[in-house]
């Protein structure tokens, strides 16, 4: 199975970026933030219309956002991203340095640049006096004297609602060309002053801006501008995946749903590099939505992944038993059945019903049917239950066997469930969890038998490595008061190793947990 450095990259550490992080932090994803420290709002001294953080500003908002993700696992790194390619099942991201790194997913949150009109004195007033969104900046400058520099027909919008923070507005319009006596009328209802001429610059001490100077010489007296600038969306570096873009009356975007999915499987986007006219709270709640969506979509690769892995080892086990027309060993494991002899001895245990979880050929399941339990054998492989069915018909011994996982039948509660030498090749097995679900079918007053390997058999078949019975014992995380230990030890056994009696030695280890009744 392919592996990857990441499940998901998010470039750009904005607030889209960084509520997309928090999400996938605590959604425990490994994500990581690439960010390259160029936010759009970094002009801005503060935020506004921001419940529970106005008047708090930019930096700060991130910093604490950053902490927020760090705190939830999510890695930051400063990095520029020349560009991202797929590869398969996923994408690599190819970073300005000459590093590339490798992820199941991709949320672009790189935001926009605002390009000025090239007027003297404009743009480096930018987010302090001379700003675009009169939500965010209107009450600082509320009956001051406030111009709008008009760029495009969208500015009559703009110029109107200014109006709403100062009866004092003069909108440049020499953009537009001639407005249009219908324009004309409804801007001079409301008070507002028109210039024609256009504008050369913008003249004051330091931020502050004094007077707005015009192609015809004459100084106006202003103290904000307001305006809109070229907006050009930080995409660039996904131009190779060829996504399907949006065009609109501010220029031409990626193309992106509700959720922030683009036109690729694993690339989403949120925050103004799709809605270029959205403020804060918006991008940190498309950030928050993407974040989301991405490990919604993840979620469901991994089910897929799972099953796909279920059925493979499944496959497997049917494989090993299927090559070969031998048994592989019909008998019972000896430290298992020494236990439970000992056990029986010591009256501690008596018959009852008895689960042999990965029973294989039925070795152990047909030992304790003749010994007087009720046997319920699960297995895998097909092949082997059916070698288990046909040796119970030959011995005339009363054995339940079933093909399956433990819990693909209603199996119930039983009074021994064993386990002996239950592994697998595959690396994404995870015996813990094949036990903890053989606890849940341990009756009150039951056992729990679990027999392993410790070491390599001379000879014998090779096998992935056990845990000691301590160390099993301690990742089970028991309940003391459900589960009393009565056996944790290493036990040495010699044994034929093979159906032809090869002789071999072995080290096995003993876990019996009892269920309090």
């Amino acid at each position: 199975m392919q592996t990857f450095d990441q499940d998901v990259v998010i470039v750009g550490g904005g607030p889209a970026g960084l509520s997309a992080a928090q999400m996938l932090g605590r959604a425990r994803r490994r994500t990581l933030v690439l960010d390259s420290a160029s936010p759009r709002n970094r002009f801005a001294e503060h935020m506004h219309a921001v419940v529970g953080f106005d008047g708090l500003s930019p930096a700060d908002l991130r910093r604490r956002g950053r902490q927020e993700a760090e705190a939830y696992g999510v890695a930051f790194r400063a990095a520029h991203v020349d560009r991202v390619a797929e590869v398969d099942g996923g994408l690599e991201v190819f970073l300005a340095d000459g590093t590339s790194i490798t992820t199941r997913a991709l949320i672009a949150a790189t935001g926009v640049t605002d390009r000025l009109p090239p007027i003297p004195g404009l743009a480096e007033r930018w987010g302090r006096t001379v700003l675009h969104c009169p939500y965010c900046h209107g009450w600082e400058v509320r009956d001051r004297r406030i111009g709008v520099l008009a760029t495009s027909p969208l500015s009559l919008h703009q110029i109107e609602l200014v109006r709403q923070w100062s009866p004092e507005i003069v909108a440049f319009t020499a953009a537009l060309g001639d407005p249009g006596d219908e324009v004309r009328e409804r801007l001079h209802a409301r008070g507002i002053r028109i210039v024609t001429e256009p504008v050369v610059e913008v003249v004051g001490d330091g931020a502050e801006i004094d007077a707005v100077v015009t192609a015809d010489g004459e100084r106006i007296a202003i103290d904000a501008i307001f305006t809109g600038g070229t907006l050009e969306p930080h995409d660039g570096f996904l131009a190779d995946l060829g996504l399907a873009r949006a065009e609109g009356p501010v220029g031409s975007f990626i193309a992106a749903d509700a959720v922030g999915a683009t036109s690729h499987p694993r690339v989403w986007a949120a925050g103004n590099v799709v809605t270029p006219m959205g403020n804060v709270p918006l991008s940190m709640g498309a950030g928050s939505m993407a974040g989301a969506a991405v490990n919604g979509a993840l979620v469901g690769a991994d089910a897929a992944a799972a099953v796909e892995r279920r059925r493979g080892h499944a496959a497997d086990w049917e494989a090993r038993y299927a090559e070969t027309d031998r048994v592989w060993s019909g008998r019972v494991n000896e430290t298992t059945a020494s236990v439970i002899t000992e056990l029986e001895e010591s009256r501690a245990l008596r018959a009852g019903t008895a689960l042999d979880l990965g029973c294989g050929e039925g070795g152990d399941a047909l030992w304790l049917a003749a010994c007087g339990w009720s046997v319920t054998g699960v297995d895998l492989s097909a092949t082997a239950i059916a070698r288990a069915r046909d040796a119970a018909r030959n011995t005339a011994v009363e054995a339940t066997f079933i093909a399956g996982e433990l819990d693909d039948a209603d199996l119930g509660a039983f009074d021994l469930v064993t386990a002996s030498f239950l592994h697998s090749w595959d690396p994404e097995f995870s015996r813990i969890t094949l036990l903890r679900a053989a606890m849940r079918h341990v009756a009150p007053g039951g056992r729990l038998l679990v027999v392993s390997h410790l070491g390599t058999a001379p000879g014998g078949h090779e096998h992935p490595p056990f845990a000691t019975p301590a160390q099993e014992r301690a990742a089970l995380e028991l309940d003391p008061q459900v589960w009393e230990v009565e056996r944790e030890e290493i036990r040495e056994r010699s044994s034929a190793a093979t159906a032809d009696a090869e002789p071999a030695h072995r080290t096995d280890g003993i876990l019996l947990l009892r269920r309090r009744d």
